[in-house]
């Protein structure tokens, strides 16, 4: 059986145990249009991935190298940086793109000049500004082209999006977060953001990608900064069944979107990569501000059709007002996926961290 359809015979045990994992994982969704359609191809990718890699969901026994977590609440986001957590520090090349962004007197040729500077970012930038995600209709082979295709702050955002998001790399310890999944998430989301932002007419879809890159920068501190910790959030939210920021606020009285937007800030990054990370747990938030929607509803996306961080298997759900803005049912969207499909494995080669 090479796919999974309504003219197959499926695996009566395989089928229960498929439709049982996608009922508890879309257990505090709504039932919106978006949500029904989503059903359909997690039930698809569950069960082939039940044929194929039954051990994938198999309990996992806890790293016997871990020590527990000491099981002090924080006051807030604040206190916990103040902890033993370390950020990583930002290089040179981010700074001075910060510095000509801020400048109001910077020009094209400044932003140009600074991404010029680090061949990687070169590389990264050329590869993207001539992949599908944006489809220029000219090559864009230097620095200055990709600014002047892009426009100064997008091509600044982006820039900024691309250095940020290499920071975070495999720790030297025994992690809980998986590198690549983490990567492929946080792309995942940015691609969809963007692509969402497009059919909303949104204007400056750019900043979309980047704050679907950088909207779990929060989760990826928590967990690398005290595995203790991240071992205790996924072992409450497994037995409450509740999604992983129900066991953050639970523990730590605040989620990871809170924190990503309190590290976003203190790095002096634009207000609206600020917004997406901090609200797209805030369906408040989400259905008034469109970058903590679009992300909201990206973030939502991504992790329902394979994209997650392989640390919760319960979503959160959609808030309503914030897909009505996006003007699409959930079968179009369904439609465009395969496209969707391609820019996601794309963009994950040209920024790749391994």
């Amino acid at each position: 059986m090479k796919e999974v359809d309504g003219t197959k015979t499926l695996n009566p045990e395989i089928k229960d145990a498929a439709i049982s994992y996608v009922k508890k994982l879309f257990s505090k969704s709504d039932n919106t249009e978006l949500t029904r359609a989503l059903k359909k191809e997690s039930f698809k990718r569950i069960y082939m991935k039940m044929v194929l890699d039954p051990d994938e969901f198999q309990p996992k026994p806890r790293p016997a190298d871990i020590e527990p977590w000491h099981g002090k609440k924080p006051s807030g986001p604040r206190d916990f940086l103040k902890s033993k957590v370390i950020l990583p520090s930002l290089p040179q090349v981010l700074l001075q793109i910060q510095q000509v962004l801020n400048n109001p007197d910077s020009s094209a040729d400044d932003l140009a000049d600074v991404i010029s500077k680090d061949p990687k970012l070169v590389a990264a930038i050329l590869r993207l500004a001539n992949s599908a995600l944006f489809s220029f209709r000219t090559e864009v082979d230097t620095p200055s082209r990709a600014v002047a295709l892009l426009g100064f702050k997008q091509a600044g955002s982006l820039a900024m999006g691309t250095v940020s998001l290499s920071l975070f790399k495999r720790s030297k310890s025994s992690s809980i977060l998986q590198v690549e999944k983490f990567w492929k998430h946080s792309i995942a989301c940015g691609v969809i953001a963007q692509e969402l932002a497009k059919i909303a007419n949104l204007g400056d879809s750019e900043r979309y990608f980047v704050g679907g890159m950088l909207h779990d920068i929060g989760l990826y501190v928590i967990f690398e900064s005290n595995k203790g910790l991240a071992l205790e959030l996924m072992e409450l939210a497994k037995e409450h069944d509740e999604s992983l920021y129900g066991a953050e606020h639970e523990l730590l009285g605040f989620n990871h979107a809170i924190l990503g937007g309190v590290i976003i800030k203190d790095w002096n990054f634009p207000h609206s990569l600020v917004v997406a990370a901090a609200g797209h747990h805030n369906p408040e938030k989400a259905k008034n501000d469109p970058d903590a929607g679009v992300v909201h509803i990206a973030d939502f996306i991504c992790r329902a059709i394979g994209y997650d961080l392989g640390i919760s298997h319960i979503l959160g759900h959609i808030e309503p007002a914030a897909w009505d803005i996006i003007g699409i049912s959930g079968d179009e969207f369904i439609e465009k996926m395969p496209e969707i499909q391609s820019i996601i494995d794309n963009i994950f080669e040209i920024l790749n961290p391994q």
